[in-house]
């Protein structure tokens, strides 16, 4: 976890108060949520599917085995950015084996290295923020701290945070090989004192970003499909609340401003003497 702010719930034009004398922060996931990713790997199968069919196994066959030697192990296998390319040779060994394809042992290799080149070139695409997400976190910047909360290797997804232009809105980013996000964002809640209450985390994946509904409001914003399975939903009654949203649009309407007018409603109904513990400015004064 690296820091880029003060601790305090005033910092600047920053107003991150809330009335419970503790801070409101945004908890985002990266991949699939604020910047394109499926597509990238969805391409990866194309050119694997392609190469498998020159040496005669179809393309269906091909992406399908994928599909369950991949898919099927995760998370099981890991988020290291080895693990897909490794995907890609198991699944080559295996139609290789049961179709009889044969290669020169002089050329193996060079197999390897074709399927290295394939399953590595998702991971350090330039970035593509979707539609809307940079100008509504730079307008919740102003009320929120932010937090990245993303799944993957250390140095894919910081190169990720850094060519998208988002070092400068995080004021801390959290990178782990954790799928489920849920214990990583109580233990931060817990240090940087942020209300749960006022808070929220914004992710597309039901799995490892909806279980975080357990310790603040969730803002579900599936843009992309994230290795779904049948078994995967929502916790239940857990007494925050779960927006559902299409896009980055919604997410400030329906959901971010929500937050906003519920926090300062709450700060406005305090009695004019409360004082905030943190930043001991008055309570019950208008908030920006």
């Amino acid at each position: 976890m690296t820091a880029n702010s003060s601790s305090n719930c005033i910092i600047g034009e920053r107003n991150l108060c809330t009335p419970n004398g503790k801070i409101a922060a945004l908890l985002i996931d990266m991949d699939g949520t604020t910047v394109v990713c499926q597509p990238y790997f969805d391409e990866a199968v194309e050119e694997f599917a392609t190469f498998m069919s020159f040496i005669g196994v179809t393309k269906d066959v091909a992406r399908e085995t994928l599909r369950k030697v991949y898919s099927g192990s995760m998370p099981h296998r890991g988020f290291e950015r080895e693990r897909f390319p490794e995907a890609l040779m198991e699944t080559y060994e295996l139609l290789a084996g049961n179709h009889a394809v044969t290669v020169p042992p002089e050329d193996i290799e060079n197999v390897r290295s074709i399927l290295k080149g394939i399953g590595s070139a998702p991971y350090f695409r330039k970035p593509k923020l979707f539609p809307h997400c940079m100008e509504v976190l730079n307008r919740a910047h102003d009320r929120f701290m932010l937090i990245a909360v993303t799944v993957g290797d250390y140095e894919v997804q910081e190169y990720k945070i850094r060519q998208a232009g988002l070092d400068k809105l995080f004021d801390y980013r959290i990178i782990t090989l954790q799928e489920a996000k849920d214990e990583l964002v109580e233990e931060a809640m817990h240090d940087l004192n942020i209300d749960p209450q006022y808070s929220a985390f914004i992710g597309n994946s039901v799995r490892s970003d909806g279980i975080c509904l357990k310790k603040t409001n969730l803002i579900y914003l599936p843009l992309e499909a994230s290795l779904p399975k049948a078994t995967d939903k929502f916790p239940e009654n857990t007494g925050f609340t779960h927006f559902n949203v299409n896009n980055w649009r919604e997410a400030e309407q329906r959901a971010i401003n929500r937050l906003i007018r519920q926090r300062d409603q709450a700060i406005r109904s305090l009695p004019a003497a409360a004082e905030c513990a943190p930043c001991k400015t008055k309570r019950g004064a208008r908030t920006k």
